[in-house]
């Protein structure tokens, strides 16, 4: 194993475990959520549909996480599907920075989502080519 293919594999290990850490708000108290999203200057109306879309997406990164973490136990083997969910990251973070600002969340909030999920995706790109280059 070369030391790109290393770093690959450590920036998908810590994107999964990060993305893991959604697990909890699959089944956290719906008053916990209230509370965090009060700490955070944001309203959680107690609504089934608000339920059903925080609870669900909180499911879907924890299977991203996990599928992430998967990933980075063979980056040669999933390597082109690495190299497919970058321009699909990247659809999907113009499409998340666009809802930020069309709905409209807070201007820390948005800037602060948008300059971390570009980040991620930049750092992806790069150590993908860089695999795919070694």
């Amino acid at each position: 194993m070369n030391p790109q293919e290393r770093h690959l594999i450590w920036f998908l290990r810590l994107t999964g475990v990060m993305f893991l850490c959604a697990a909890p708000a699959v089944v956290m108290p719906s008053a916990w959520m209230r509370a965090i999203a009060a700490w955070l200057g944001l309203d959680l109306p107690d609504l089934p549909l608000v339920e059903y879309l925080t609870r669900s997406v909180s499911a879907l990164y924890t299977v991203l996480g996990a599928a992430y973490w998967f990933m980075s136990c063979d980056v040669r083997r999933y390597l082109p599907l690495l190299r497919f969910t970058v321009p699909c990251t990247v659809v999907f973070d113009v499409t998340v920075i666009a809802l930020d600002l069309w709905i409209p969340m807070p201007l820390a909030w948005t800037a602060g989502e948008g300059a971390s999920i570009l980040a991620w995706t930049a750092a992806l790109w790069w150590l993908v080519r860089r695999v795919d280059a070694s």
